[in-house]
């Protein structure tokens, strides 16, 4: 499985990405509004910054897991996946998060 379709199977198959988003979101709105008014990005362009973020933090479980599942296959990863309740710990890892303090 590639990069982009783990996080296509993350985005369809768990609640992690909703969440993800909307704190993101949240994220780059506060971080937006200390920007000077003539500066401030649009709601499109802070959603790409807030995927560029998901991206970005399912990167390094991305790579991960490949090493554990050495395979591209993407039943093998799917199998993996459900076996190993990577779902449940990818939601409740994000569930935790808080990009507001971490600025």
């Amino acid at each position: 499985m590639k990069h982009k379709e783990f996080l296509l199977y993350l985005e369809n198959n768990s609640e992690a990405y909703k969440i993800f988003m909307n704190k993101a979101m949240q994220y780059q709105r506060a971080k937006n509004a200390k920007r000077q008014k003539q500066k401030r990005w649009d709601e499109d362009k802070m959603r790409c910054a807030a995927y560029d973020m998901w991206k970005s933090s399912m990167e390094n479980l991305y790579n991960q897991l490949k090493q554990q599942v050495n395979s591209n296959h993407e039943f093998m990863w799917k199998d993996f996946i459900e076996k190993n309740n990577i779902l449940e710990s990818v939601n409740d890892g994000i569930r935790e998060m808080d990009f507001i303090s971490e600025e």
